[in-house]
């Protein structure tokens, strides 16, 4: 029985082998379904991205290349190159003008993946982008912008930015002392309610999210340097309060030496040349004169045109006549200071210190300022001053015999504001740094003051 049991199952698989072997074949093509032609956007990306950076653009939906587990929607294809255009000019061509080209080749992504849907997380949040492996940018949400918004473009170079630094990170590591900063203060679930923008800013971090990771806070710090812009950052780290403002500029000083040691980038060129092109091929408004004053960034102007920067620079003639006038003297006493002190958007103090050497007063007046609406200012004695000595020092007769004429005119006229025009490639460390109030009425006549910025 054995026997014929093995017999029977030999028998059988010889059987079933030959079986197989006569089966008919299939009346079935394998075929590729993706009829895909490459069409004008691939000629566009090879012609402005593939050939001159090597850099690759994945536009057509790939599942694999986001988390499976989540629906992303694909990118809309008349999003494409309007968001590599932008890619090109606020982040390739910035970095490649400070950086030069072998910085660009060896370090840029090459690799962009575009989805049009955010990539959303269970505690709420949405990712607009991430690096991977130090050569894939991916961004997310990209069917929501919308390039003839300044503020979607300055949100979307925002998280390049950020991502790029992470790749940078890779090839160079962050700094030790750079987490020792905010030891301890760090928390990954960072989405958490009580890590609100309020308490995270007064532990000196720019954004709830930067408490994340020293990684996240790294990358945060440097795109919103060169995103948002040095007065932001800077009013940002005063307005945190004492305790934080030190951590901000810590981290600003480390980020930046960062950047040069290693890559032998400026920060404040590429601030000013991101600036640039979002003034001029984005008609942003973001870092002019008039938003810096109307969001309150600057502290104060130095109105003493006699100190280094007044004589290096030209003073318009009304504004050294009445100007002169205090800085003289105020009867008999050596004026010491004129500053102009923003106290908010809508409230400045002229501040004057007069005195001998042994001792020091001041006189100060109260000023209202009013935005109108072709964003010129009115700027115009307070109604009602404040109390104290310094108010009456401002009231005493011969001090006033001085100074009215100043304080009248200025309230006669409205003015524009705007940033001295310096040459940025002999004088970089200037920009931003003079503000001139320009009378409507007499463009001739106007005022300039070096810009102090608050800090503890």
């Amino acid at each position: 029985m054995k026997t014929i049991t093995k017999t029977c199952i030999i028998v059988g698989l010889f059987a079933s082998l030959y079986s197989c072997v006569k089966e008919e074949k299939l009346n079935t093509k394998i075929e590729n379904y993706d009829t895909f032609v490459p069409g004008a956007i691939d000629e566009w990306i090879t012609k402005n991205l593939t050939d001159p950076y090597n850099i690759e653009v994945v536009y057509r939906y790939q599942r694999n290349m986001h988390d499976i587990n989540k629906n992303i929607a694909p990118a809309d294809e008349s999003k494409v190159i309007p968001q590599m255009d932008v890619v090109i000019n606020g982040f390739l061509d910035v970095y490649k003008k400070i950086g030069g080209v072998p910085f660009i080749k060896t370090y840029t992504p090459k690799q962009f993946a575009l989805f049009g849907s955010g990539d959303y997380d269970v505690d709420g949040s949405v990712k607009g982008g991430t690096a991977d492996g130090g050569r894939r940018i991916t961004l997310y949400g990209v069917n929501n912008f919308d390039i003839a918004n300044s503020n979607s473009v300055t949100g979307n170079l925002q998280v390049i930015h950020h991502e790029f630094t992470h790749i940078l990170n890779q090839m160079r590591f962050i700094p030790a002392e750079f987490g020792k900063i905010c030891a301890g203060d760090y928390y990954s679930n960072w989405t958490a309610q009580e890590n609100d923008q309020a308490k995270a800013r007064s532990l000196g971090f720019i954004t709830p999210y930067s408490r994340k990771s020293i990684g996240e806070d790294f990358a945060e710090v440097l795109s919103h340097l060169i995103v948002a812009g040095q007065l932001y950052y800077d009013d940002f780290a005063y307005d945190s309060g004492k305790d934080a403002y030190p951590k901000f500029k810590q981290k600003e000083a480390i980020v930046r030496d960062y950047m040069m040691q290693n890559f032998n980038i400026d920060v404040t060129q590429l601030q000013i040349e991101f600036q640039r092109v979002m003034a001029e091929k984005y008609k942003s408004s973001r870092y002019s004169a008039t938003t810096a004053l109307s969001n309150d960034y600057v502290g104060s102007l130095d109105w003493d045109i006699r100190n280094t920067w007044g004589l290096e620079n030209t003073i318009s003639s009304k504004q050294r006549s009445l100007f002169v006038a205090i800085l003289d003297e105020l009867g008999g006493w050596t004026t010491k200071s004129m500053t102009f002190q923003f106290v908010s958007a809508t409230k400045a103090t002229l501040n004057i210190g007069f005195g001998d050497n042994s001792v020091t007063y001041t006189a100060s007046y109260d000023f209202d300022i009013v935005k109108n609406a072709d964003n010129t200012f009115k700027i115009a004695k307070s109604a009602i001053q404040g109390t104290g000595n310094n108010y009456g020092n401002g009231n005493i007769d011969w001090v006033l015999k001085d100074t009215k004429p100043l304080i009248d005119y200025l309230g006669s006229t409205s003015f524009s504001v705007d940033w001295k025009q310096v040459d940025l490639s002999v004088n970089p460390s200037d920009y931003l740094q003079f503000l001139i109030l320009k009378d409507t009425k007499d463009p001739n006549a106007t005022f300039m003051g070096k810009v102090n910025l608050r800090k503890y």
